[in-house]
């Protein structure tokens, strides 16, 4: 009789920890011992299940081991550094599982990722001006978590002389991993004066976590303050004043000219789709100011509208390969001020890879009305679409647990995206069937005898397969002693020695069976075939004698019988 273990105890698999802690950027090594406990040899394959395929590697994939013999084997992962690659921890199933016999062995194990902070500050703009009569400016300042860990912020703002007022709009703030935020920062003057020269102040904006203060990034940026009126300026408006009217009394005053102080991008080099901002700032005795683009080196010049304040920016996309602007700005008496082009510098934007789905599962595949089963999934995208239902499973998920509510074959299907518009994504079906709860799920896919007419007394091998038979698997013959219980699949030797009905019973985990008979039929055993008999000797031998007169032994002919003896047919 067969071996009534399971598939599990026959590949034992031992590892060398079950808590494996990796830090990002690093390598790290999980030893897997693995133990043939099968009666024959058999080729072991190891693979893990559970995480990304990305984050591991198994060097040999398979060994080649005898009964009782075992192997050790390494497992290496690698989670790269990056805030896509979250702290925390991963469990997996290292599975090896038999080629020939098709018996599994498990063990499980958790990846911890650890954390590492990484922060980024930037403020926009990096300089700004305070006017007595608008002494306030806001400032953007741009937070990003590059790190794997959730990072809780306080805000600072400062600058050495103290001479500036900072507020944010929230000075705490609590970013996820990969993620950004944009907090206003108000700054002014602490004092505003109506006569006095330009004061240029420079602060720092720093951004520190809360749970460790080493965490922390800056940015600086520069606030100019202008009086309302400087002491040259003053005397020189009090002479220009009696000057002016002097000379106003001789001849007509012309135009003043427009003037242009700055006119900038806050960054010449992008990617396509990206927007960058323009800034200006003009004489206030302008008429009009007009910004123009061209696209390439001899583009159409192509006019993006007027624009109403000396001091000002707007956000533009440019266009790639490269895109120049230009600031027009006219005076009274249609004077023309025309700025150094601007020249901005467009990469094309990266293509996204496309998705990988390599293989889609359901465990298990036959379930009653109101049981679970758990589908499975190996690929690489940054998000999946499950239907029936639609739903959007994130990158990092390689299964999800469905409940069919109804009975009949349902097919799932999973579509891999990584990016929500393109066309014909790769999917995959899986189908699964859904019994009544009176209906038995197991399943029995092969029982026969070998050899199919056996001789009496000869020995049978009564070789079977089963799917689902969770409840266990029966064989029982009508007479002539017991089998009982036996593996899932497997094979039993049986003598036979008359005509026995052999019944192959499997339940499934509600206890419902299915049953399959074969009947074997011995027949009688054929008589050994005759022995040939010579044919007569028509000359019959005459005894010689010696020289003493004695008769000699008669010589015997080859291949026949001695004289007296015969051969029964």
């Amino acid at each position: 009789m067969a071996s009534t273990m399971s598939d599990v105890q026959k590949i034992g698999v031992t590892l060398s920890e079950p808590d494996l802690l990796i830090e990002p950027g690093n390598v790290a090594h999980l030893t897997v011992t693995i133990t043939n406990r099968q009666d024959t040899p058999d080729r072991l394959s190891l693979e893990v299940e559970g995480l990304d395929i990305e984050w591991y590697m198994i060097p040999v994939p398979a060994v080649n081991l005898g009964p009782g013999e075992q192997a050790t084997e390494r497992i290496l992962f690698k989670v790269g550094r990056g805030s896509e690659n979250r702290a925390g921890s991963y469990p997996f199933l290292v599975r090896v599982q038999a080629l020939e016999t098709g018996a599994i062995g498990v063990a499980q194990a958790t990846l911890v990722v650890k954390p590492f902070s990484a922060l980024q500050v930037e403020i926009n703009p990096k300089r700004a001006v305070a006017s007595f009569l608008h002494p306030l400016n806001i400032f953007e300042v741009t937070l990003a978590n590059l790190g794997n860990a959730e990072e809780t912020l306080n805000l600072y703002a400062s600058d050495p002389e103290d001479g500036c007022a900072y507020e944010f709009d929230a000075d705490r703030t609590t970013l996820k991993p990969g993620q950004s935020e944009t907090v206003p920062l108000y700054v002014r003057p602490r004092v505003s004066s109506a006569l006095g020269g330009t004061r240029l102040y420079g602060f720092t904006v720093s951004a520190r976590s809360t749970e460790d203060s080493y965490v922390s990034a800056n940015a600086h940026g520069q606030i100019e303050k202008h009086a309302l009126i400087s002491p040259l300026m003053g005397i020189f408006l009090l002479l220009l004043c009696f000057g002016g009217i002097g000379w106003l009394m001789f001849h007509p005053r012309p135009p003043q000219p427009v003037s242009i102080t700055f006119f900038h991008a806050e960054r010449t080099h992008l990617t396509a789709g990206q927007d960058v901002k323009l800034s200006w700032d003009v004489s206030p005795n302008y008429r009009q100011i007009v910004i123009y683009h061209r696209t390439g080196a001899n583009g159409q010049v192509i006019a993006d509208g007027e624009q109403h304040n000396a001091a000002g920016s707007i956000n533009v996309q440019p266009d790639p390969p490269q895109t120049t602007y230009l600031l027009e700005v006219r005076g009274d008496g249609n004077q023309r001020k025309v700025s150094s082009p601007v020249v901005i510098d467009v990469q094309p934007a990266p293509t996204p890879p496309k998705p990988i789905l390599k293989s889609f599962l359901a465990d298990p595949a036959v379930i009653h009305l109101g049981e679970s089963t758990m589908l499975n999934w190996q690929g690489r995208a940054r998000f999946y679409i499950l239907d029936p239902g639609s739903i959007r499973l994130e990158a990092f998920a390689q299964s999800h647990q469905v409940t069919p509510d109804h009975v009949g074959d349902i097919v799932y299907t999973l579509r891999a995206f990584n990016d929500p518009d393109a066309p014909n994504p790769p999917a995959k079906q899986v189908t699964v069937h859904v019994a009544g709860k009176d209906e038995s799920i197991a399943r029995i896919l092969s029982f026969d005898p070998h050899p199919k007419a056996p001789y009496i007394g000869d020995t049978v091998r009564l070789r079977w397969r089963t799917l689902y038979a969770r409840g266990g698997v029966h064989i029982d013959p009508d007479h002539g002693g017991t089998i009982g219980s036996v593996p899932t699949s497997g094979y039993v030797d049986v003598p036979i020695n008359d005509t026995t009905v052999y019944t192959l019973t499997a339940t499934d985990d509600a206890g419902l069976p299915v049953t399959k008979r074969i009947t074997v039929t011995p027949k009688p055993k054929p008589p050994p075939p005759p022995t040939p008999i010579p044919p007569p000797n028509t000359n019959p031998p005459t005894t010689p004698t010696t020289g003493n007169n004695t008769p000699a032994s008669p010589t015997q002919t080859p291949g026949t019988p001695p004289a007296g003896t015969g051969t029964k047919p």
